[in-house]
């Protein structure tokens, strides 16, 4: 029997320490939402929550934001409903959802836009301090300019986007990882740009990057990234909607100084057509290269010191990064 009661008393013990920790750690993050709606807005976005509240006791964390406002710079974002979760045994693995519509209003343009959509879901993952996933997919996105009445600007059926590590060029000694992107977007119309099921990817990869992700909000993080002699590499940029389409390959680094260097391979067909007046005609060539007889353009673009060539042509200059 003092057994049982002792056994009884330590599972109390237990249950009230672990409750008191889960609490805590609410109060901690609730803590830390407050203090973003004191923000500049400018080195630091302002969020604001109408309401904000974690429940999931005890086996997660679930966080909504109702009524929630963005301010970064003159842009100004709001939501009706964002929610994250995370689970006690795997912190690091926070999913995300957010409700229809999200709008945006640039106090330095004038512009206000909507995006609207029938779902949109995050999820980031940690390993350690190092980026493991992070991944957002949007189900039947709407993006709709609303300064004087609703105009669509351009929808999809689907877009996706992920930032993965790649575990192959991790060098844990220096503290470096490296990161590959893909981007995939389906069933593109835009009205405007006469586009009309369309499709485009997007996959590239970043190298030599802090392995640490508290850093990446370092001023110094370009810096570091140039002396690890990190890259991007631009492994392939693809749009199409039928017959026309776009292509870009390449790499871009820094020197010393903080100025890009590179190459960018381009290829298009339908592209220059539709840009019209958009794309001064005397600027074609040089950016585009030569019409050739099934009425695609390609061109290779060099960049060094910050200069961009078309050839041996300069055509403009890209100021230092750091």
């Amino acid at each position: 029997m003092k057994k049982i009661i002792s056994l009884g008393a330590f599972l109390f013990i237990v249950v009230i320490a672990y409750t008191a920790v889960w609490f805590w750690a609410a109060w901690q993050a609730s803590a830390y939402v407050r203090t973003l709606e004191t923000a500049d807005g400018v080195s630091t976005p302002r969020v604001v929550c109408e309401d904000f509240r974690i429940s999931g006791y005890p086996f997660g964390f679930d966080a909504t934001c109702r009524g929630a406002t963005i301010q970064t710079g003159d842009l100004t974002i709001t939501a009706g409903v964002v929610q994250a979760a995370a689970e006690v045994y795997r912190p690091t693995h926070v999913i995300a959802f957010a409700e229809s519509p999200v709008t945006f209003d640039d106090a330095f343009t004038g512009s206000r836009s909507r995006l609207d959509f029938d779902s949109a879901q995050a999820s980031a993952r940690l390993d350690g301090w190092r980026i493991g996933r992070v991944s957002v997919v949007v189900d039947a996105p709407a993006w709709t300019e609303t300064l004087i009445g609703d105009r669509l600007l351009a929808q999809a059926s689907r877009l996706e986007a992920h930032l993965l590590d790649m575990p192959e060029q991790h060098d844990a000694e220096a503290g470096l990882a490296s990161l590959a992107q893909y981007v995939a977007v389906e069933g593109v119309n835009a009205p405007g740009a006469d586009i009309a099921d369309g499709r485009a990817t997007f996959e590239a990869e970043i190298t030599n990057l802090p392995d640490d992700v508290r850093l990446y909000g370092d001023a110094d993080l370009l810096r570091r990234w140039q002396a690890a002699n990190g890259r991007f590499n631009l492994v392939g940029l693809r749009g199409d909607d039928g017959g026309n389409f776009f292509t870009a390959t390449g790499h871009l680094a820094l020197d010393s100084a903080g100025r890009p260097e590179g190459q960018l391979q381009l290829s298009s067909r339908g592209v220059v057509e539709r840009l019209g007046p958009m794309f001064p005609e005397q600027y074609r060539q040089w950016i585009l290269g030569t019409q050739a007889a099934d009425g695609s353009y390609s061109q290779t673009l060099n960049i060094a010191a910050g200069m961009v060539f078309s050839g041996l042509v300069p055509t403009g200059v890209i100021p230092p990064l750091f």
